[in-house]
């Protein structure tokens, strides 16, 4: 039987690890995910507000030789996989990029994370009629996203965006002067250091969570070595701690300080995602595999149709002075999301 490379995870980070290893061996490679679709999740916001969509066909972004097999892991064991269809898959070596969300939102509140939610989120804002109110929670780039595509789309609405500390706290003085007049432009109401304990308190038809994602618990579940948040540990190669045979990548690791930040982003899943096939390449091969980076280079932050905001910043993630903002922003933005997804199509081929 030849070898067997089980890739858990079908986002940008799974994508990118399976289409390595595709292309640089012989091993079996299946991707196990939900949908027949790839989902760009940066452009779920667009979704969510009915103003664009965030597929393609899964096949398109595939290496011809990595089979896609439908579903999710339920438990990893020893050297097997299996799936909430009772499935057993086997495996050589196991990529773990199972990608973050927040499964259950809360009771009357809606989420952006996955394509479930942003189409959740599509239905419930567009049975509102005239004069509703629609409340975002969370001031970073996910919650300004949602806000204003939301604002431009239903100008009919009241939309808040209510956050506990300052609207897109990560960004520069200056940028974030910008952010806020784009919002006061939109008629968003924003309401800043304001904290909120649950949907009921907010007064609002539709309560959108836009706060960070937590990841799924199937590591811990499975007696994986995890941090705190039920993230997988892993070494500076990306190798699970514990068992060679695990190699992790995206929002789902737990990396440590000589890898770089890891910002849950396509910006760090693309990289992290050709780490890790290149570490599986290289324990196939029976050769040391070397270590992962992640750098950085800017911050995209979507403002509406048509306006974007650019953030320069350092490797590291730390913003530099530069920034470039309204429809120069969008242009710019929109060729990074080409980019991102041209990139984990490039081994495809």
């Amino acid at each position: 039987m030849g070898r067997a490379v089980v890739v858990l995870g079908a986002g940008y980070a799974g994508v990118a690890a399976a289409n390595r290893i595709a292309a640089g061996s012989d091993a079996q490679v299946t991707v196990v995910g939900p949908r027949d679709v790839f989902v760009e999740r940066i452009r779920l916001h667009r979704l969510a507000a009915g103003s664009g969509e965030a597929t393609v066909p899964l096949r398109t972004v595939l290496h011809p030789r990595v089979q896609h097999r439908p579903g999710l892991a339920v438990s990893v064991g020893d050297g097997t996989v299996t799936l909430d269809d009772g499935a057993v898959l086997r495996f050589d070596r196991l990529v773990y990029a199972v990608g973050s969300g927040n499964p259950e939102p809360g009771a009357g509140a809606y989420r952006v994370d996955s394509l479930e939610d942003a189409r959740r989120l599509h239905a419930a804002v567009a049975a509102l009629p005239a004069g509703r109110a629609v409340t975002v929670v969370g001031g970073g780039l996910t919650g300004v996203e949602t806000a204003t595509e939301l604002a431009a789309a239903r100008t009919d609405l009241t939309v808040r965006l209510v956050t506990d500390s300052v609207v897109a706290a990560g960004l520069p003085s200056r940028s974030r002067e910008r952010v806020r007049t784009r919002l006061r432009a939109l008629g968003i109401e924003l309401r800043e250091r304001t904290r909120v304990t649950g949907a009921t308190d907010l007064g609002a038809d539709v309560v959108v969570w836009a706060t960070p994602p937590a990841v799924p618990e199937l590591a811990r579940r499975s007696g994986l070595p995890t941090d705190d948040a039920g993230r997988l540990l892993v070494d500076a190669t990306l190798t699970g701690i514990g068992d060679p045979r695990i190699v992790g990548a995206g929002d789902a690791i737990s990396a440590p300080p000589e890898v770089g930040f890891v910002r849950a982003s396509c910006q760090a899943a693309v990289p992290l995602g050709n780490a890790a096939g290149r570490t599986v390449l290289a324990g196939l091969a029976g050769r040391a595999a070397p270590a992962a980076s992640v750098a950085y280079g800017a911050q995209c932050l979507a403002l509406g149709p048509g306006v974007a905001l650019v953030q320069w910043v350092d490797t590291h993630d730390a913003p530099r002075r530069i920034a470039i903002g309204g429809r120069a922003g969008a242009a710019v933005k929109e060729q990074v999301v080409r980019y991102t997804l041209r990139a984990i199509r490039s081994r495809a081929a």
